[in-house]
């Protein structure tokens, strides 16, 4: 009867450190990433553009990523340099075929990679919990 205990407690403390991913996100401002800092997309129309200099690469409404990202505009979007203005300070956000919103550098881009590590470490921590679990069996049963 020990055994099941031992297993089940083993079980519980498995369960108790996988890591807990929330996956809401509440947004203070509509924004977009490129070249590693977030833009936040104003109401400003722009008219005066240069060149295309990146697109939305990933969209999510509920959870950063990385790359030029955006929680308010679709995969594809276009961003474009505005003429006097270094990139560092604005860059336009293409939102009709002739509407451009101008967004505002506001900081660096938080790096995803902590995120992006649980995800991919996910399944080698649960195969060795697994190990651990049947080790721990095998053990007790030979010490019966």
């Amino acid at each position: 009867m020990k055994s099941k205990q031992i297993i089940a407690f083993l079980i519980f403390i498995c369960f108790m450190t996988l890591p807990n991913h929330s996956s809401a996100t509440k947004w203070a401002y509509s924004l977009v990433t490129w070249d590693g800092y977030v833009y936040e997309v104003t109401n400003e129309l722009v008219t005066e553009i240069e060149k295309e200099i990146g697109h939305v690469t990933s969209y999510s409404d509920m959870e950063p990523l990385g790359g030029n990202f955006s929680n308010t505009y679709k995969k594809g979007t276009k961003y474009f340099s505005i003429k006097g203005i270094s990139t560092k300070q604005a860059i336009a956000v293409q939102v009709k075929d002739d509407q451009f919103l101008k967004a505002l550098m506001r900081h660096e881009q938080q790096s995803t990679v902590l995120n992006t590590l649980q995800n991919k470490l996910f399944f080698p921590f649960a195969a060795g919990i697994i190990i651990l679990i049947l080790m721990t069996i095998v053990i007790i049963k030979r010490f019966k």
